[in-house]
């Protein structure tokens, strides 16, 4: 499902949990409450509010309803970490090396932790991403990922297509989630020049807006 430049996830909204996946037309979107935090490609989990103004991380997650956390991408996947007991929530970014380094399988238990509930408890929901129709590596990035499940060969020697969606899948499985609680919203980032931003095939700093937030006026669940 899609709404005003985001996709929805069917999971999620029958939480009652307020998100959006997003497209290219999420750029400029305005999204009361949101914090974001300058992403670096590594491995950090911040949890928010947090008085750290210049702060660098590559997931966020609140246990405040009423609090939007977000993350942007352009290729990278875009992860929603929800708790089905709506006391939590994560945005999270997982480029190649924040995946090679962990990041999905670290934001998961971290969000398990802080709310003091068994990893198998969470939802998440992968968004636009490139697919591994369309994208290509080299050794340098072979040698970082080691799973070899994740790839398959390219026409070019040395080059191999890797499937970062599936890699952040099994991220999320070995931290406790069963595969069914992890969802997939939207399409490949690098196919639907229409659709979504791509910086590997454009080369621009257009970024797409993926958020989460437990609603305000109401109690964390139990």
């Amino acid at each position: 499902m899609s709404t005003a430049g985001f996709h929805v996830c069917d999971a999620l909204a029958a939480l009652g949990i307020e998100h959006g996946l997003g497209t290219a037309a999420s750029q400029d979107a305005q999204i009361e409450g949101l914090l974001t935090v300058r992403q670096v490609h590594g491995t950090r989990v911040l949890r928010v509010p947090a008085d750290e103004p210049a702060a660098q991380a590559d997931a966020l997650f609140t246990e405040e309803p009423g609090v939007a956390v977000g993350v942007r991408t352009a290729d990278c996947v875009p992860i929603l970490l929800v708790d089905e007991g709506r006391r939590g929530v994560a945005a999270v970014h997982a480029g190649w090396r924040g995946t090679a380094a962990g990041m999905a399988e670290a934001a998961a238990n971290a969000l398990a932790t802080a709310l003091a509930v068994p990893a198998e408890r969470l939802i998440a929901v992968l968004g636009p991403h490139i697919g591994p129709c369309c994208y290509e590596v080299d050794d340098p990035v072979r040698l970082a990922v080691r799973d070899t499940r994740v790839f398959r060969d390219a026409p070019r020697r040395g080059h191999y297509m890797l499937d970062l969606g599936e890699l952040n899948t099994l991220q999320l499985l070995r931290a406790g989630l069963a595969r069914e609680r992890v969802h997939r919203v939207g399409g490949c980032t690098h196919c639907q020049p229409e659709r979504y931003a791509s910086y590997r095939r454009d080369g621009t700093g257009g970024r797409m807006l993926n958020w989460v937030r437990m609603p305000a006026g109401e109690p964390p669940g139990c």
